[in-house]
């Protein structure tokens, strides 16, 4: 079991890619490129998802449990299913409340983990320095 232990990716580059996703679905969705950022939405979420398999109990700073899975069902039954009708519906302002409320969430999870110093904000750049999130961008440029 140790040996596969060491084999498997941790939760940290489970949530190195789940920052890499959400921050180019910000980009994607104000550049107005909606199956892009429909694209990264998907895989924030599975990556959301592959962080909680990973660890699915953490103990806060008193030893009390905190049932990640619960936080991460939260999550997926409020901002993240607005974020996702903002897609649907290409509305730039519902997106932006559902990804702030988002990123609210996220960082409730932390505080909650005894993480508070996890504090996620808007991001400043695109993770993708590659990716065209222009929707009319052509190949090759």
């Amino acid at each position: 079991m140790e040996r596969l232990k060491q084999l498997v990716p941790d939760q940290t580059r489970a949530t190195q890619d789940v920052d890499y996703h959400f921050s180019n679905l910000w980009f994607a969705a104000n550049q107005g490129h909606w199956p892009l950022a429909q694209f990264y939405l998907n895989e924030t979420r599975s990556h959301l998802r592959w962080a909680v398999r990973i660890i699915p109990v953490r103990k806060d700073s008193a030893g009390r449990e905190v049932k990640r899975e619960d936080i991460l069902q939260a999550l997926e039954n409020t901002p993240l299913k607005q974020l996702d009708a903002a897609l649907q519906q290409q509305d730039r302002g519902e997106f932006l409340a559902a990804y702030e409320a988002t990123l609210a969430g996220c960082y409730a999870c932390h505080k909650a983990a005894g993480k508070p110093f996890l504090r996620p904000r808007l991001p400043e750049r695109p993770a993708s320095s590659m990716m065209a999130f222009d929707p009319h961008a052509t190949w090759p440029q």
